[in-house]
């Protein structure tokens, strides 16, 4: 009996036991699809998290924000300590590894006007000229803020894409003359704006819950100045380098921070987009741990039953085991010829899982973007290792519990197995 022989008489089984054989993979079934439908949700997620934090000017960057209030002595009591424009500046001069620092002020739900009658709610970027290429922001026409549109506070601004739109519609916005009123102002006389660029359509954040394109963009000297009146700084978003420590930025600035406000740092907190991608990093290897796990238990579960069907099939045969021998067939032949049952079925109910786990992906992707409606798509990743290791963990499966039979198979003696006939 030639091995290939061996072979094709272990996969004849599955096609003419059909439904014993399907039932037999529905575990294996189960468990790779759950498993892999998980894992393509869960790096879809961190795909959409990177995607966010870039949109916000990438992952080498941390945030400098104010403090208002701490708790001492057991009282809440209010910081008096605010960032100004040049501790900014200082940071940027002294920290080696720093790049750039934009001081920043954002404000939510300002109304902006333009002389048609036209009004739109706003997000209110003060900010500096290097805001553009920190933030990653492209212009669709005009140009940007200047310095000396910093330095002179001019009444200029740059409009989002979708505001822009609902001021001017296909009208085009540059040169125009809008007029911005501060949300919490309302006795306040609007100021008035003359836009000097429209920026690209870039979607909504996660992290604002905003969509980016809603943006007006002005001058932070002009929003201080003319806008609230205010001389602190609400923000400071710090660019580093590359290769450097997030820590160690973050304990040069403080130090300068500490030094230009007499030694206080009460008011001093930050943010770190890092930290959240690694949060959901860690709590996306706790999961894949949990289902995992359960999906082990599973695939144990199938093994049993598998073997069980293997043991059957080796009492369903016995005649046909003697009779294969006794033509000259090799023990080895025999093992062979069962293992190959016990691993199709596993193999099979291993690249229906991944088939399955995938359509369940998509499906859940689907359902993912009408409950996070920030979310435009919901992309499913399914890594090539995945795939791979869900095809080599049913094999061994297969193998584990398809041997017992074989062996039992292949040490049937012709006496056991003529003995019904005798």
């Amino acid at each position: 009996m030639k091995f290939r022989d061996a072979i094709i008489a272990g996969v004849q089984p599955l096609t003419q036991n059909r439904l014993r054989a399907g039932l037999s993979i529905l575990g294996i079934f189960i468990g790779v699809a759950g498993v892999l439908c998980m894992v393509a949700i869960g790096d879809g997620a961190k795909r959409i998290l990177v995607e966010d934090i870039e949109k916000l000017g990438g992952a080498n960057q941390f945030t400098f924000y104010t403090r208002t209030s701490i708790f001492k002595r057991g009282r809440l009591q209010r910081t008096t300590e605010r960032y100004t424009l040049e501790d900014a500046y200082a940071i940027e001069a002294e920290c080696p590894e720093v790049l750039y620092v934009l001081p920043n002020h954002e404000s939510f739900e300002n109304f902006v006007s333009s002389r048609t009658g036209n009004q739109a709610m706003a997000l209110i970027e003060a900010a500096t000229a290097d805001y553009a290429r920190g933030m990653g922001w492209e212009l669709q026409t005009g140009r940007f803020l200047t310095e000396n549109d910093i330095e002179t506070a001019a009444q200029v601004c740059v409009l989002g894409a979708d505001i822009a739109i609902e001021l001017f519609g296909e009208a085009s916005p540059v040169g125009q003359e809008v007029k911005v009123r501060y949300y919490r102002y309302w006795r306040q006389k609007p100021v008035r704006m003359r836009v000097v660029g429209v920026m690209k359509p870039k979607g909504r954040s996660l992290t604002w819950e905003y969509c980016l394109d809603d943006a007006v963009c002005l001058p932070l000297t002009t929003y201080q100045q003319r806008l609230t009146g205010i001389r602190y700084v609400e923000y400071m978003i710090v660019f580093f380098q590359k290769d450097a420590n997030v820590n160690s930025v973050i304990a040069c600035g403080k130090n300068i921070l500490r030094k230009r406000h007499r030694g206080q740092d009460n008011f001093i907190t930050y943010y770190i987009p890092k930290l959240t991608f690694r949060r959901l990093d860690h709590i996306q290897k706790v999961i894949k741990i949990a289902l995992g796990s359960i999906a082990g238990f599973s695939l144990f579960v199938s093994g049993i039953g598998i073997m069980n069907i293997c043991l059957v099939s080796v009492g369903e045969k016995t005649r046909v085991i003697g009779l294969r021998k006794s033509v000259g067939a090799k023990r080895i032949h025999i093992f062979y010829q069962f293992l190959t049952e016990s691993i199709c079925l596993c193999l099979c109910g291993g690249l229906l899982g991944i088939v399955g786990g995938w359509g369940a992906a998509h499906a859940l992707s689907r359902l993912a973007v009408r409950i996070v409606l920030v979310v435009d798509a919901w992309p499913v990743v399914l890594s090539l290792r995945w795939i791979l290791i869900s095809v080599i963990f049913s094999i061994v499966i297969g193998v584990g519990f398809g041997v017992y039979p074989a062996i039992r198979a292949e040490h049937l003696s012709l006496i056991d197995a003529f003995g019904n006939v005798i």
